[in-house]
């Protein structure tokens, strides 16, 4: 008869590898959760305990458990403005947007946009510069720019 060679991958009918393979999964979504620091431990601890019995040493109980220690998600940080309105008594909370000046607004903030173009559909756009609204391909040339070539050598700098 053969003997048979224990390993961690046959322990147990293959469950102790299979705990290893599951913590090491969770592990590796832990890695690579941005929400994490990346430069923190991870680790993974398998335990065997054997005990032997005591009327036969040959008779042994075998306990195997994992545990594993992830990284803790990043704190997120951020910066509000409390503001009041001294005709109203309002008092309301905003969030500070990064690259804004404390109390600044912006034309949009009240409706009002300088681009008018923003305000035109995509299609209409498109349709007013001459290009397929889905790929932005140019579908035709200006009339007046059609099969003429403009010699720069006779063109005076302005």
């Amino acid at each position: 008869m053969a003997k048979e060679i224990l390993t961690l991958a046959s322990m147990c009918g293959g469950g102790v590898q299979e705990r290893i393979n599951r913590a090491l999964a969770k592990i590796s979504d832990n890695i690579l959760d941005p929400n994490t620091e990346a430069k923190k431990k991870r680790v993974l601890t398998v335990k065997i305990e054997l005990t032997p019995s005591e009327d036969d040493r040959e008779d042994v109980v075998v306990d195997v458990s994992t545990a594993y220690k992830l990284a803790p998600e990043v704190g997120l940080k951020t910066q509000l403005f409390i503001n009041k309105d001294f005709k109203t008594g309002e008092i309301s909370i905003t969030e500070h947007a990064k690259g804004q000046i404390k109390g600044q607004l912006t034309l949009d903030d009240y409706g009002m946009s300088t681009d008018q173009k923003e305000e035109q559909s995509m299609e209409e756009l498109a349709k007013e510069l001459g290009c397929d609204p889905d790929t932005g391909e140019v579908l035709e040339q200006p009339e007046e720019s059609q099969g003429k070539v403009v010699n720069l050598r006779n063109v005076k700098s302005g």
